[in-house]
């Protein structure tokens, strides 16, 4: 994970950054008074709701909810963490922020090295393949693949040539030879340091940033291996890394799915019949942290597997490695003698369409399985029980649970309570299951409880207001937080002096997604742009927090006095929570 970055840093680069130029270039925007107005990228609609205001330096969509500042915006659009988006937008306005690898990994210096070493050896490959004579035969292979050259060249298509010192003349030349040499570049042996890669089109592979963290070479006769990939490095993990996910981005983002496929010709030739939102696996079977970090990006994978049999059992093993992930997955079954390259090539880009669109959900096929499995035998039935039960174990989102449980039950001949119960059991929360609810209850509670509303609203007064923290914290409001880490979170920002902008970074820290989107509808909407309108919105909340108090208190000895007394003790109890609930209730009213 990278460093923290300064505070002082995110917001030089906050403050260089234009929210309207970075939204605009995604979603087209049209002034209304203070504020930008366009169709929401985060889901489809017809009429605006889309706002910015970039005043305050945010966003916030009124239909979905999505909101934030740029950070978030760049985060939400490109699958960023809030230190990535920081960096890019740093590097598009040209601030200098400091790099910091993980712990006990190389220094900052070290990886730029590393980075620029690679970026080296993309353009040297990438100008062998265009203006070198020794790039004819790679130049004839694409062709012959149907790869066109705008898209060879939107994914850097390159070629290494066949002499073994090409590279590492050009890279010595740059002071990068020890950089080459630990990216599996260039080898030593004791006749000198080699290219790596030799006579073979090269596939750079990209992080999200755009930056080239490793290759891909695939050689033009019989030669073996037939793909050579980089080895793993300090910026690159085979299982950790997808190809081609900075060009489906944004693709990915606007149609809030994913197709998944195992090679790279695969994606590049779906990706040039229109299929944008394509990525590809690394030369390696698919993994749970591939599929975690494809999930920042969307929820909706389509995995393209062969139609026959051994395709149909490779997506059951994937639906293991998804639910792991946390997410359910469909299939695109291939018709047997194609794969997606050579399909989309002579069946067309409307047949893959329809694949992909009628895509199964890979438990629908699973579940349809065991059903078949079951037959009529009471054993075939109880094994294949078993076999679901463990398999809904895995399913952490508790709608989803619920669902494929009502469906299996019937699917099998069982109980659906007694099949839930030996889906559960055993089974412990997982660390993803925690923060999903930590991040949605908040927003669900929001919906639903003026209180809850009121203790994000204090936060954004706030943050925004920053000459009424003292008169926020002189009321305490926190005593009657029932979020206890948004309490602390308010405390903390009364206590500071800088403005909002100052505080983005503590913001990202300390709040969730919901949270921040929360305080951005409130600072582009317009409730609280005055002191006057924030002071009233301020003792509205802290009024709405008291009555909560209250109002639980009421409930809480209601129910105690409705208990039915067994002993004179008992009898007293009940009295005197009676009086003390017709007491709060005077309260309130004298309040009110």
């Amino acid at each position: 994970m990278m460093g923290r970055i300064g505070d002082d840093k995110i917001e030089e680069v906050r403050a260089r950054a234009d929210i309207v130029e970075i939204i605009g270039a995604q979603v087209r925007l049209r002034r209304a008074g203070r504020n930008f107005t366009g169709l929401c990228p985060f889901h489809q609609e017809k009429t605006p709701s889309f706002s910015v205001n970039p005043e305050r330096g945010f966003f916030h969509c009124f239909g979905c909810g999505a909101g934030g500042t740029v950070f978030n915006f760049i985060m939400k659009t490109e699958g960023l963490t809030f230190p990535e988006a920081v960096r890019q937008i740093a590097r598009r306005y040209g601030v200098e922020v400091p790099e910091s690898g993980p712990a006990g990994g190389p220094s900052g210096s070290e990886r730029e090295a590393l980075y620029r070493a690679n970026q080296a050896a993309a353009d040297f490959f990438e100008g062998a393949l265009w203006k070198s004579a020794a790039g004819a035969g790679a130049r004839a292979y694409l062709e012959a693949r149907g790869i066109s050259t705008a898209t060879a060249h939107a994914y850097k298509v390159g070629f290494a040539p066949g002499e073994p010192v090409w590279l590492s003349r050009a890279l010595e030349k740059r002071g990068l030879s020890e950089a080459g040499l630990k990216l599996g570049l260039l080898k030593r042996d004791p006749a000198g340091i080699h290219d790596m890669f030799r006579a073979r089109v090269m596939f750079p592979i990209r992080d999200v940033q755009g930056r080239v963290v490793a290759f891909g070479g695939r050689v033009l006769d019989d030669r073996m291996p037939k793909y050579l990939n980089s080895p793993e490095s300090p910026l690159y993990s085979k299982t950790r890394t997808l190809y081609g996910l900075f060009e489906a981005r944004q693709a990915i983002a606007a149609r809030d799915r994913a197709i998944l496929v195992e090679g790279y010709v695969d994606a590049i030739m779906l990706w040039q019949a229109g299929f944008k939102e394509v990525i590809a696996g690394c030369g390696t079977a698919l993994t749970v942290e591939q599929l975690r970090m494809l999930a920042r990006h969307t929820r909706n994978v389509l995995a393209c597997f062969d139609g026959d049999g051994a395709g149909r059992k490779a997506s059951l093993r994937a639906l293991e490695i998804f639910l792991q992930a946390g997410l359910l997955g469909r299939g695109i079954f291939i018709p047997s003698g194609f794969d997606p390259d050579t399909f989309v090539r002579e069946q067309g880009a409307e047949s893959f369409a329809r694949l992909a669109d009628s895509a199964e959900l890979l438990i629908d096929y699973f579940l349809g399985v065991q059903a078949e499995a079951a037959g009529r035998s009471i054993a075939a039935r109880a094994q294949a029980a078993e076999r679901v039960a463990a398999v809904l174990r895995m399913v952490t989102n508790n709608f989803e649970f619920d669902l494929l449980a009502r469906k299996a039950a019937p699917l099998l001949g069982v109980g659906e309570e007694l099949l839930r119960r030996e889906a559960r059991r055993a089974a412990p929360h997982s660390r993803g299951e925690a923060l999903a609810a930590r991040t949605s209850a908040p927003a669900v509670r929001a919906r639903a409880d003026a209180g809850a509303r009121a203790e994000i609203g204090l936060i954004a007064i706030a943050l925004l207001h920053p000459q009424l923290r003292a008169e926020i914290a002189a009321a305490a409001p926190e005593q009657n937080y029932a979020d206890l880490e948004l309490a602390q979170a308010l405390m903390e920002v009364c206590t500071r002096t800088e403005p909002h902008e100052a505080l983005i970074g503590w913001a990202a820290e300390r709040l969730t997604a919901e949270q921040q989107a929360a305080i951005a509808e409130m600072a582009v909407g317009g409730f609280i742009d005055t002191r006057e309108e924030a002071h009233r919105l301020l003792g509205d909340c802290v009024v709405a927090l008291d009555e909560r108090r209250r109002r639980r208190e009421v409930e809480s000895l209601k129910r105690s006095a409705n208990a039915s007394p067994t002993s004179h003790l008992k009898g007293d109890r009940a009295v005197a929570d009676a009086q003390a609930v017709i007491s709060l209730r005077r309260e309130s009213q004298t309040r009110g």
